[in-house]
């Protein structure tokens, strides 16, 4: 996967359907434990943008926390 790439990962990850594409880029930067400044870079939108990103994410997805939120998307893509 290269850094602009759409996390792809998602196949068996319940609620990812909702996800935009934008948001599948910022959860890839998430799981590849970037921070919001490092990701920001990456996709070339400010830090505070990923933030936003990050939120609608573990909401659609029903994470707590980032760390729920990489828990949720590799536990359930691992089983695949």
């Amino acid at each position: 996967m290269t850094t602009r790439d759409t996390f792809h990962g998602l196949a068996d990850v319940q609620g990812a359907e909702l996800l935009t594409p934008r948001e599948r880029e910022v959860l890839g930067r998430v799981i590849a434990g970037a921070s919001n400044t490092a990701a920001g870079r990456t996709l070339a939108i400010s830090p505070r943008t990923i933030e936003l990103h990050r939120a609608r994410i573990m909401d659609k997805l029903g994470a707590k926390n980032t760390a729920d939120l990489v828990r949720i998307v590799v536990g359930q893509g691992a089983r695949h």
